[in-house]
């Protein structure tokens, strides 16, 4: 188990030191790895490498930001996504209970983020849509399991019931289907990706998992770059 545990990490994390995460992928991620970080118990002694990875997608966030124009909506989105996260940067630990409330504030500005993402994406050809939509899902899919673990989800805007988890997950499995049949030239990075996910889907979807798992922000944020790196690829080879 050990080993197949390693491979999986490996398999996952791989892309992520050569690859530039989308926006997207970089507000799933700050977001992650603040839900994992800001435990509300003040004994908590967090692994502060997720307070790392939170760092680098905040400068991710920024640097794409800054790289080209981007429509003045979006721009604020991405903004107050920051200014959220600088505010429950800010709080030391010994104030860690006004962390949940923070983390609500974060997880609606990610989620205002990604309507103003949804709203000036360009139209994408059929295999990269089903790929931005296997990235957002999945994306979402994440949040929603690290929230309820932290026990904050009871008080974010978009709660989900257990049937909600399973519809998310029910649409990921398709969606994998649906990319595999449409990118053959693509069929072996999707199946690994698809192995990886599967690989952590049960801790996803587990409704009794009470504490934090940072494992599984490290296995989805690899799934998560591979998907944007096949997106962003303008040679994809849809099947005729």
């Amino acid at each position: 188990m050990r080993r197949l545990a390693l491979i999986m990490t490996l398999l996952c994390l791989a892309p992520l030191s050569w690859a530039e995460p989308s926006l997207r992928t970089q507000a799933v991620l700050l977001t992650a790895n603040a839900l994992v970080y800001f435990d509300a118990d003040p004994r908590a002694r967090p692994d502060e490498r997720h307070l790392t990875r939170m760092q680098q997608a905040r400068q991710g966030l920024r640097r794409q930001l800054d790289a080209r124009p981007r429509p003045e909506p979006l721009r604020r989105a991405v903004e107050a996504l920051l200014a959220r996260q600088a505010e429950l940067a800010a709080v030391p630990r010994e104030q860690a209970p006004r962390y949940p409330q923070l983390l609500v504030a974060l997880l609606d500005a990610r989620l205002q983020l990604e309507a103003q993402l949804q709203q000036h994406e360009h139209e994408p050809n059929a295999p990269a849509q089903v790929l931005q939509r296997l990235d957002q899902n999945i994306g979402e899919l994440l949040l929603h399991a690290l929230a309820r673990s932290a026990r904050v989800l009871g008080d974010h805007s978009l709660n989900l019931e257990q049937s909600g988890f399973l519809a998310l997950d029910e649409q990921i499995e398709a969606d994998f289907a649906e990319a595999i049949a449409l990118l053959p030239a693509q069929t072996e990075v999707l199946h690994k990706q698809r192995l990886a996910y599967r690989f952590v889907r049960k801790r996803l979807l587990d409704a009794a998992v009470t504490q934090v798992d940072g494992s599984l922000e490290r296995y989805v944020a690899g799934v998560l770059v591979s998907l944007d790196m096949l997106a962003a690829d303008r040679t994809l080879d849809p099947l005729p």
